[in-house]
């Protein structure tokens, strides 16, 4: 194996490859890697609440607000965790992050102080969480694909859907059978022993580190690209796409925050469904986000992107409109297929927005800055929501500017400029704009 510190990345034998296509390996190590960095993270977060206010004699509210400031941290280290990846060796960044986040755990289940739980599960767990989780996934996978990138990813960010129905399982389980302490320390255990040797074995940074192409082509695909050995904040802040792309897909991603933070208080309050008559719609949402997931991903290698956001933002625009006439179960039902659908598309189609106008080598410092420009958006949009239900006294506005944003999101989709692969050559920079 080539190293790519030293060696020049080119292809020794390019029409006859050493051995198979590894892509399909990296796509498993980034649905590992989804599906752990949920289920340990943000996605089971919620179920320990109720038991981190009994012990630490706190209020909802205050661990809430550790889980928000989860996402700001997140979102802050974003931007060089993914200057770091495009530089060095992806495979033991993300080892390390993977026991990084198996280290805050445990400190977490040996906390006796809030602020102890806060900097052990915040920025410990979240630290490693970052360094291998959602955006150092996607940039892996998306350096192994070009023409088949949008399903390649999907395939990827569908472990985050499989870490929404596992993740509860085991939390609750594992918390009713012993203590949240026990199931944190669960948790580090089966991430260490899962993750680590998955990533080990499964990870290589690019196609070109063993004399490959992406998609197992037999040349180079011609896409734009900057240079990854090197920051490309400078080219990429002169990018009106830059902005277009970061802001669509803020603005789709504030759906399913506001839909997890809100929908159940709506459902209770204003149509008087409990939480387990609405459990049902929440499994429907996860069966058409996997759904969304892989028709989005094939569709987004097809289609024209800009076309792709207007139908994603549609879906969730629809399940809000819904939401809007005070609805019946089975319109319920409805708007969890709707709201399923356009929360699955948005991964995938993010990755082939970033690839399609920037390329693969600089994908992880893009999208890591991408998500500083996003979190305004995206941290802001469940607590605005709140704020204009109490301000109202029910979610009507709340639901209706949620339409609003997810049409802006169309909107920006309209203004971008996206090269099509076949049409573009290679070059080292990009053209603003």
């Amino acid at each position: 194996m080539q190293n790519p510190d030293t060696a020049d990345n080119v292809p020794a034998d390019p029409a006859n490859p050493p051995r198979p296509f590894l892509g399909w390996y990296v796509v498993f190590a980034g649905f590992t890697a989804q599906l752990f960095a949920h289920m340990a993270g943000l996605g089971s977060a919620g179920f320990f609440v109720t038991a981190l206010e009994a012990e630490f004699e706190t209020d909802a509210a205050t661990i809430s607000a550790g889980i928000g400031m989860s996402i700001i941290i997140m979102a802050v280290l974003g931007p060089a965790v993914g200057s770091w990846i495009d530089r060095g060796s992806q495979k033991w960044i993300m080892i390390a992050g993977a026991c990084l986040m198996s280290l805050g755990l445990i400190l977490s289940s040996m906390a006796v102080e809030l602020w102890q739980l806060a900097i052990a599960f915040c920025v410990v767990a979240n630290l490693g969480i970052v360094m291998f989780g959602p955006m150092p996934s996607v940039a892996l996978v998306s350096r192994w694909f070009v023409r088949r990138r949008g399903l390649a990813v999907g395939i990827a960010v569908a472990g985050a859907t499989a870490a929404s129905a596992i993740g509860p399982i085991v939390a609750t389980s594992l918390i009713e059978m012993y203590s949240w302490r026990v199931a944190l320390m669960v948790m580090a255990g089966i991430s260490v022993v899962i993750v680590v040797p998955v990533f080990f074995l499964f990870i290589t940074k690019s196609p070109e580190e063993v004399g490959q192409f992406p998609d197992g082509d037999t040349e180079a695909p011609p896409e734009v690209e900057l240079d990854g050995e090197r920051s490309v904040a400078g080219e990429v802040f002169r990018s009106p796409n830059f902005y277009l792309i970061s802001i669509a897909m803020a603005l789709i991603f504030s759906s399913p925050i506001v839909t997890t933070v809100h929908f159940p208080a709506f459902a209770e309050k204003e149509l008087g469904i409990s939480g387990a008559d609405l459990s049902p719609v929440f499994v429907l949402i996860a069966v058409f986000s996997l759904l969304g997931k892989l028709v989005f991903g094939v569709l987004s290698d097809r289609i024209d992107l800009r076309l792709a956001i207007l139908v994603n933002a549609g879906l969730l625009a629809g399940g809000w409109a819904i939401l809007q006439t005070r609805p019946d179960m089975s319109m319920i039902y409805v708007a969890g297929v709707l709201f399923g659908s356009g929360v699955g598309a948005a991964g995938p189609l993010h990755a082939v927005l970033i690839g399609r106008c920037f390329g693969r080598a600089a994908f992880g410092q893009i999208m890591g800055l991408g998500g500083l420009i996003a979190l305004p958006l995206v941290a802001g949009a469940a607590p605005l929501a709140g704020y204009l239900a109490v301000e109202s006294g029910n979610y009507t506005s709340a639901f209706q500017m949620e339409i609003v944003v997810v049409g802006l999101a169309g909107l920006c989709a309209l203004f971008l400029r996206i090269p099509a692969v076949e049409e573009v050559e290679a070059t080292p920079t990009v053209e603003p704009g």
